[in-house]
């Protein structure tokens, strides 16, 4: 009875191994979906910025970092966490 449960467990480590890499390459498909590119070759084009020329304007004048950052709501409902405010 032994080498019965013994080979089941074989198969089931298997079937394990063989859908592992299928799992693995479904959720890559769906998460890094495929994106084109685009046709040709990057060429250097000259726009007439030698000596003396300005180059162009540029089309903003900020950048803005901006940093999101989740308060998880464990830590406002449990009690005895210091947002009694929240909590009203």
């Amino acid at each position: 009875m032994s080498s019965r449960n013994g080979a089941s467990a074989v198969i089931l480590l298997t079937i394990a191994n063989i859908l592992t890499p299928i799992a693995i390459l479904i959720f890559a498909t769906g998460f890094f979906p495929y994106k084109p590119f685009l046709p040709g070759l990057a060429e250097y084009v000259d726009l007439g910025h030698g000596r003396g020329s300005q180059p162009p304007e540029a089309p903003f004048d900020r950048l803005i970092f901006m940093v999101v950052d989740a308060l998880r709501s464990d830590f406002v409902y449990l009690e005895g966490s210091g947002f009694q405010f929240t909590q009203q």
